[in-house]
Parts: C-alpha cells; structure tokens; sequence
C-alpha cells in the first residue's frame, strides 16, 4: 500500500467516526453528511461523508501533498495553522465559482497551485527562475560588477555587429529569419536595423520604427541596446546584494539582484562563477496587476577591438516569445556619429 493510500486509511480510521454507517447506504437511507461521521468538521458540514476523502485528495494531487504536510498522524481531527489555511482556500474557491461560475467548480486549487505548494504570482518564461540557492560567504556585489567590467576590457567608443535576427513574424507569428545590424555606443545609444524591426536611441528619447516610444515600451528596447554591457553597464541599478547561486546553461553563476527605480523594475544579472561576465539578465517590471519578467541571454563572447562582446544574444518575454540575435561580425568605431542614433 503506497504511503499516502496508507494516510488516508488512518484518516478515515482515526478521526474517529462518531455514528457507524453503512458503505452503501439503501436508497430509503439518508446519506451521512462529514459532520455526522467525522469529527471537527467545519468547512464541509452538509456535504456528503463519503466526499470527504475524494476531496483530501484533490488537495493533496493540486499541491503535490501528502496526508501528513497537513494533519497530525496520531490525531487526524486536531487543528493547526496549515488545515486553517485551507479551509480558508475552499472558502475561497466556492466563493469564487459561486459569484462568477454559477456554483460550476471552474476555479479549483489546481488552477492556481498547478502541484506547488506556493502558487505562482509571476508567469516566467521556460527555464528562468527567480529562486536560487544560497551562497556561504557570498561575494560582495560591487566586486561582482568590477569583475565584468574588468573581464569585459577597454571599451571602444561603438560597437558595429552584424548578422542575423530570428523573431517571429508580425503577420503569420511563424519565426523567420532576416539580417540584422547593431551599433551600440556607451551611454544607452543603440540603432537596431532589420527589414521588419527599427529601434534606436540617443540616449534620452527611444524610437521605434520611427515613432517615439516611452514608458515600458521604451524601457524594452533599451534594454535590447544593452545587449553589450561595458563600464556604465550597470549605471542606475540601487540596493545592489547577492541572492545566491545558480545554473545558466552549462555555467556556474552567482547572482546580484539590484533595483532600477527609472523603469520601476528590478534586475537580476547573472555572472558566470569562473569567467565573471555577465551571462543572463532577468528583469522584472511590477504592475498594478502583477510582474511582467524579460530576459536576456548572453553567449559566445569574443574579443573585438580589444574587448569581450557577446555574439550571441536571446531575449525572452514574458508570453515565450524569444528574438535571437546571432552575429557573424564586429568591429569598431572610434568616433560616435551622434545622427545615427535619432529616430530617423
């Protein structure tokens, strides 16, 4: 007998019926209600006793529970604050289909659990979390950042690279792949050019296929310019600390999470343990709603005018949509000509 078939025999043993009532009551017989036949009911009185272990089980199957994580094994009917917070989720589910389902159970514990404990409030995109395992004698996050920075090198006034971008296209929403150039200089200037995508920045004012944008908008695509972070990489970021350790594809990384008052959001970067460059970047942008999280992969660095750039870098979104930017070539500039990086 598995473990949890095993509690529920002790739970429906031990709580100690208090009438002694047929399996299979006749058809002349009333059905027994929980109350009737178990002891300390309160969130199931009326319904039917044979109810009861169907419903525990529902429970248990939603947040991947056994009998125990909720009831004492040597007094099943006892309270304790884990059973009174689910009575206030049963409350809280009839509550709900009541007043919006017409009493349908459309909202059930699994539709929020989904088999955890604790039900996700933010949706993430494949592979990203936001839990990781803590450090002893964590870093200091300052150093961190100095590590990339001093892995990173010498930064050249712009930055020029070329290759392709895999996105999915506006009108069929099937993933295509066209050319793409990026010309990136210090203090958030960028000019991404593709045949279906325009964005740039001077730094102030982000433009997109021509128009103005602001707000969050604006806050996404600056954060595609930053797909090269050099010595302001990290300019704007407050409250800087080390939430602990992590895995990034094959890499080792140690994460700092930091707060960007500008665009109300919060940044967690990713740093590879051994190399200190910066390999993921996960922003989290709070609405009156909940979070919205992106995130921003950075792979197959090469040295390029003196100084490691990524070639490879994937944005993810929140609903899973990912843009690849994957370059064949870089080079550098020596002067910034300020006229690429309007909105023209």
């Amino acid at each position: 007998m598995s473990r949890r078939y095993a509690h529920l025999v002790l739970l429906a043993l031990g709580i100690a019926p208090i009438v002694v009532v047929s399996a299979q009551p006749t058809a002349q017989e009333p059905t027994p209600t929980c109350e009737q036949v178990f002891k300390n009911i309160k969130v199931f009185k009326g319904v039917p006793a044979n109810d009861l272990i169907p419903a525990m089980e529902f429970m248990a199957a939603s947040l991947k529970f056994q009998c125990t994580d909720c009831h004492d094994p040597k007094d099943y009917a006892a309270d304790n604050r884990t059973k009174e917070t689910a009575r206030n989720m049963v409350l809280m589910q009839r509550d709900i289909n009541a007043k919006h389902f017409n009493g349908r159970n459309e909202i059930t514990c699994h539709s929020c659990h989904g088999g955890k404990e604790h039900p996700a409030g933010t949706p993430l995109p494949a592979g990203i979390s936001l839990r990781h395992e803590r450090m002893e004698a964590a870093p200091k996050p300052e150093d961190l950042l100095a590590k990339h920075i001093a892995a990173v090198g010498k930064v050249p006034p712009v930055l020029v690279r070329k290759g392709t971008l895999t996105a999915a296209n506006n009108e069929t929403h099937k993933p295509e792949t066209t050319p793409l150039e990026l010309v990136q200089a210090d203090g958030g200037k960028f000019r991404l050019t593709s045949p279906a995508h325009k964005a740039s920045s001077d730094g102030k004012q982000v433009w997109y296929g021509g128009f103005p944008v602001t707000d969050e908008a604006a806050a996404i695509f600056g954060r595609m310019g930053r797909a090269w972070r050099g010595e302001s990489a990290f300019d704007g970021l407050e409250r800087l600390t080390v939430t602990g350790k992590d895995t990034v594809g094959k890499a080792s990384v140690v994460v700092v999470r930091g707060s960007r008052p500008a665009t109300l959001s919060t940044e967690e970067l990713s740093f590879d343990a051994k190399t200190g460059l910066l390999v993921r970047m996960v922003n989290v942008r709070r609405s009156s709603l909940g979070s919205v999280v992106t995130a921003f992969d950075y792979t197959n660095y090469k040295k390029v005018g003196g100084a490691m750039a990524p070639m490879k870098v994937v944005a993810t979104f929140a609903d899973g949509e990912a843009w690849w930017m994957d370059f064949k070539s870089a080079t550098v500039q020596d002067r910034v000509n300020e006229a690429e990086f309007g909105g023209g």
